[in-house]
């Protein structure tokens, strides 16, 4: 888990002074893959964190977290039909970290529906419980974009997922116009935790198990990988620097997908080469997304660190230590 560098250096230097109040935060999705990292450096920061949403699924961090008081879980449903309820337990704090996610179950044409109303509809009454909160933080996505590497470019999503984080990005400006909102576009994140079901740890199963890592493209299009405690130290960044605006938040390298399965083979031993099979009928792939990190540095103060490399190497070390995958069994889709 990643945990604050910052804190680590409070606390080994002895320094004395008065206390400081900690801040306030509540978050949502703290129970996954970003969410649970993200957690990991608030509490090591000494921030007071309320998650918000159901249980804490396959996290144990997070449930140990709750479990000794260290951090409060006001418990709903992810669609947050009792969001008033939430507002009145909750009490004031100094910024909502909005990562929660629920994965669709349709693909295609029929993904839209679902997104919109898994997530958008959600966030909105989430939004309207909240008003008056001073700062965002909101969880989004490269894929806002059609492809490109320009600082500042119009969106224009052609992915189910990209239009309904885009359509979320608007929606928290017309609903807290009077809030600051950093709104984060993270690249393609990877790392320790991460969903069995994403790209990056289904290849690296194939590979470990001597089978050949099955792409769904023909491997052309470049990506931007984002180690998670990298996701994780934007993130912590954006509730700090309470900067107003949408940040893309990545490397600015680009990965082609068929190299990045290479790497992945050689790392692991592997002796089986990627196969492409047929992509998701009626799914867009944008070509190219990569993150243009000029502002996120200039205003958030946020630099990605880990290698690409290093961070399959530590991923595939995790990956080993765990057990194979049940078949058939349903994981924690929230960021």
């Amino acid at each position: 888990m990643c945990r604050s560098s910052s804190a680590r250096s409070r606390s080994s230097s002895g320094a004395t002074g008065p206390p400081r109040t900690a801040v306030r935060v509540a978050l949502t999705g703290g129970g996954g893959f970003i969410g649970s990292h993200v957690l990991a450096r608030m509490v090591g920061a000494g921030m007071d964190v309320t998650l918000l949403g159901p249980e804490t699924g396959h996290c144990r961090y997070a449930a140990s977290l709750v479990a000794s008081g260290q951090v409060r879980h006001l418990r709903c449903d992810s669609t947050f039909r009792d969001a008033d309820r939430l507002r009145d337990a909750l009490g004031p704090v100094d910024a909502v970290v909005l990562l929660g996610y629920v994965m669709p179950g349709a693909s295609g044409a029929a993904r839209l529906a679902e997104e919109i109303e898994l997530n958008v509809v959600p966030l909105s009454r989430l939004l309207r419980a909240l008003d008056g909160c001073s700062h965002f933080v909101f969880a989004s996505t490269l894929e806002v974009y059609d492809g490109g590497e320009v600082d500042g470019d119009e969106p224009g999503p052609v992915t189910a997922f990209g239009f309904a984080k885009l359509t979320a990005e608007r929606m928290l400006r017309v609903f807290a116009p009077a809030s600051t909102a950093t709104i984060l576009r993270y690249a393609s994140v990877y790392g320790p935790y991460e969903p069995e079901r994403r790209a990056i740890p289904r290849l690296i199963r194939d590979a470990l198990a001597g089978t050949p890592l099955l792409l769904d493209s023909d491997g052309s299009e470049e990506r931007d990988y984002l180690h998670v405690c990298d996701a994780a130290a934007a993130t912590i960044a954006a509730v700090d620097r309470k900067a107003d605006g949408a940040y893309d938040i990545g490397t600015g390298m680009a990965t082609r997908t068929l190299d990045l399965a290479r790497t992945i083979g050689e790392l692991a031993g592997a002796k089986a080469r990627p196969v492409s099979r047929a992509p998701v009928e009626g799914e867009s792939r944008p070509p190219r997304l990569v993150a243009a990190t000029r502002r996120a540095q200039e205003e958030l103060g946020f630099a990605a660190r880990r290698h690409l490399v290093d961070g399959l190497k530590e991923e595939i070390g995790w990956i080993r230590s765990q057990p194979a995958p049940k078949v058939g069994v349903a994981l924690a889709a929230t960021a």
